[in-house]
């Protein structure tokens, strides 16, 4: 992964999950009304689960995990980000790969959050589009320019679930399946090549100091 594209993703997490939220009421259909509660609930919960100075690495992950879990659709993104290599692996790959997958990303990013600071959330508006609700947002930080974020929200299984966050006008889903599809593709269009490299990456990620 470039040094760009890590900056971004971990930009991206960083906002959804450490966060202090401002938010203003808005009048939407009940899908945007309820996927902006969504995303201020869910910032307000990380703000008290993960903003304290006497949690382990190890205690911190395991509170990282449990948010993403509950907020991101993990499963519909890992498969949506290997495109139609998905259909070509086997039922066990598949297995494989999506526990990895969700490995990769809280071994990946809960690193980074660790002594980040605070930040304001300002909800500028939600709009609805077909099944996805899109909140569009900014995060204020003192001395710094806004970042304009825009989190794609779906509602489905009586649950509402994180399924983008575009930031800039940048796709996370969009950019780590560029990445993705790259490194299968280079592994002679193998979905075992790139859980090879998940692997290492998360075998370095876990074994390293906090």
């Amino acid at each position: 992964m470039n040094t760009f594209s890590c900056r971004l993703i971990a930009t991206l997490f960083i906002t959804v999950i450490l966060l202090n939220a401002g938010v203003a009421r808005l009048h939407a259909s009940e899908l945007a009304s309820g996927a902006e509660k969504f995303i201020t609930a869910l910032a307000a919960k990380a703000e008290i689960s993960l903003l304290s100075d006497d949690i382990s690495p190890t205690e911190h992950q395991k509170r990282f995990r449990d948010l993403m879990i509950g907020s991101f659709d993990l499963n519909g993104v890992g498969k949506w980000v290997i495109g139609r290599y998905w259909r070509r692996a086997s039922k066990s790959e598949r297995v494989k790969y999506l526990s990895l997958f969700e490995k990769f990303v809280v071994a990946t990013y809960s690193k980074r959050f660790r002594g980040y600071t605070k930040a304001k959330l300002q909800i500028n508006g939600t709009t609805k589009e077909k099944k996805s609700a899109y909140v569009d947002s900014q995060i204020n930080r003192e001395g710094s320019k806004p970042i304009k974020i825009i989190w794609r929200v779906k509602f489905s299984n009586g649950k509402y679930k994180i399924v983008d966050i575009i930031i800039e006008g940048v796709s996370w889903i969009q950019t780590q399946r560029s990445e993705f599809v790259s490194v299968i593709r280079n592994s002679g269009g193998k979905v075992s090549g790139l859980m090879k490299a998940l692997n290492k990456k998360i075998i370095y990620l876990t074994s390293t100091k906090s």
